[in-house]
């Protein structure tokens, strides 16, 4: 199974090439070549960086519960024998 075979895949397959599409932008909360100061004097990019951290986690996080109410994956414990 690839990731357009079917509107849950590409949505997701979407959403995390968005991301990643998103971090390798140089914009100036993910990159900078001079001190840009944000919040209590830490560099804005790092803002940047943890923010994107989060939203990826949150994503993955997400997808992961998204994909086990799937039926697809329920089926697997039944099929398969111990490990």
């Amino acid at each position: 199974m690839h990731c357009l075979s079917n509107a849950f895949e590409r949505r997701w397959a979407a959403i995390f090439f968005a991301l990643y599409g998103l971090i390798m932008l140089p914009l100036p909360w993910y990159y900078n070549e001079s001190y840009l100061p944000g919040p209590l004097g830490v560099p804005m990019f790092l803002w940047g960086w943890i923010g994107h951290g989060f939203a990826v986690l949150v994503a993955i996080a997400l997808f992961a519960r998204q994909c086990l109410a799937r039926p697809e994956y329920q089926s697997l414990d039944s099929e398969g024998g111990e490990a």
